[in-house]
């Protein structure tokens, strides 16, 4: 398709890379570098960073005290979960871990529920599966690892959200002259001020 006085030709975007994306891959490197540095795993924080950054700061912030509240409620069932498998030697029981673990999560929803907090019910049941499908060869230490690698990422991903600008997306010509016919080019409907 041609373009046709200037315009892009109707159902054809121009994609750019907008400041959400720069902000999450620079918070998914840095939670990486941060890992890399003291010699950790980068997975947990990389996943927070990914998930909590999000339009506004605004929407970030409240995604990670949404993330920050789940991952505290799924870390403590979670390392407790784990901590009392391993001590009943049924740790590794993999069908019967799963089960239980499956059967923890309608408490763990139901508690997100009471304290008023649904949004942070996904996050809470994500930490107790990863802490308790692998727990790891130290399961009470590894978990504790988790949650805390898990935080690192929720403050990197604010930290980096609050710091760098947020860019409007910009809009195409054709976009442009739509908005301005609408409002006129002073805002006010068409209308100037004489």
């Amino acid at each position: 398709m041609e373009r046709q006085n200037g315009h892009t030709p109707a159902g054809e975007r121009r994609r750019h890379i907008g400041m959400r994306i720069i902000k999450t891959v620079v918070a998914v490197f840095l939670c990486g570098l941060l890992a890399f540095l003291r010699d950790k795993s980068a997975l947990y924080s990389m996943f927070a960073a990914l998930f909590c950054v999000q339009r506004s700061a605004g929407k970030t912030i409240e995604s990670s005290v949404n993330r920050v509240l789940g991952t505290l409620v799924g870390g403590v069932a979670g390392v407790l979960t784990v901590y009392a498998m391993d001590t009943l030697n049924i740790l590794h029981i993999d069908l019967l871990r799963y089960f239980l673990m499956s059967v923890l999560l309608i408490p763990i929803i139901e508690l997100c529920l009471i304290i008023k907090r649904p949004d942070c019910a996904g996050m809470a049941c994500m930490v107790v599966m990863c802490l308790v499908v692998d727990p790891g060869d130290r399961p009470a230490v590894d978990s504790i690892e988790r949650l805390f690698e898990t935080l690192v990422g929720v403050a990197l991903a604010c930290g980096i959200d609050i710091l760098l600008p947020h860019q409007p997306v910009p809009q195409s010509g054709a976009e442009r002259s739509a908005s301005e016919t609408e409002a006129g080019p002073s805002g006010d409907g068409g209308r100037e001020e004489k």
